[in-house]
This record gives C-alpha cells, sequence and structure tokens, in this order.
C-alpha cells in the first residue's frame, strides 16, 4: 500500500532567498510524515527544509541555472521535457525551444534535491508544459501508470 503526499497548492511561487534556504537547515531532523499532513492542513505558511548537504547543492545548483539559463522554466523544458535549445543573444543563456522530440505527456522524477524527509518517504516531481487545468487529474494518472495502482 502506497501512501502519497500531494501539495495541493499546485504552482505557488514564494520567493525563498539563500538565506533563507540556509536558515532552515537550523531544523536539522528529517520531516515525518504526520508532519507533513498538518503542514498541508496548515496551509504551507512555511517552507520544507532540506538536510544541510542538499540545501548547499540545491544553493549552487540554483547559481548555475540563473548564470546559464534565461529561467528556470528553459532549464526544466530543456533537461527534462527535452525541448530544444537555443542562445538569448541579448544575455547568452540557454532558452528552451518547441521541438517534435519534445515530452508531451507528464513526467514523473525523483526530487534531485529531495527534503529532509523520513525513512521509508520519497519526494518525487512531476514535470509538464504547459501547465494543466486539472492537476489532480494528472497526478493520478501519472501515480497510477508509474506505480502499477491501476
Amino acid at each position: 500500500m502506497w501512501n502519497i503526499f500531494i501539495k495541493k497548492s499546485f504552482f505557488h511561487l514564494r520567493f525563498i532567498s539563500t538565506n533563507d534556504l540556509a536558515s532552515t537547515v537550523a531544523i536539522n531532523k528529517p520531516i515525518e510524515w504526520n508532519y507533513l499532513i498538518k503542514w498541508l492542513e496548515n496551509g504551507q505558511k512555511h517552507p520544507l527544509w532540506r538536510d544541510e548537504q542538499q540545501t548547499q547543492s540545491y544553493i549552487e545548483h540554483q547559481k548555475l541555472v540563473s548564470k546559464e539559463y534565461r529561467s528556470i522554466n528553459d532549464f526544466i523544458r530543456i533537461n527534462y521535457l527535452k525541448w530544444d535549445v537555443d542562445l538569448d543573444k541579448s544575455s547568452q543563456k540557454r532558452i528552451a525551444i518547441p521541438s517534435v522530440n519534445s515530452i508531451k505527456e507528464a513526467l514523473l522524477t525523483p526530487n534531485a534535491f529531495p527534503y529532509y524527509l523520513a525513512d521509508g518517504i520519497q519526494h518525487w516531481l512531476i514535470w509538464c508544459d504547459p501547465k494543466p487545468k486539472e492537476p489532480e487529474n494528472i497526478i493520478e494518472q501519472v501515480i497510477n501508470k508509474e506505480f502499477d495502482l491501476e
């Protein structure tokens, strides 16, 4: 049996500074399942945390993406959804261009920078473009397909 934690607030944009990311490491203990449920029920008012090593890796990754790509969306489209790459002439940063080879279906991957979760809890991401009209349906379809739950 699978317990699946789904963040209901999709595409929730929140600016988190590098200092904020680093400060959440101070909690320094794994996130338990019951905490995740309460966090969802209480409106996700603060960010979840990564351990110190993951936080540093994540910060370095964000710096690299910012330096080499026009946006995080371009990074995701190029590296996960297999869009073609072009170079923005003014910024010299990579930009994503739709391609016949682009992945059209939602894609499920383990998070490269997972939160600091208790043993037995995994952090997965679903990538899709464009933004789905009914994200809950997409999630259900992907989970059922990938984990043979149908």
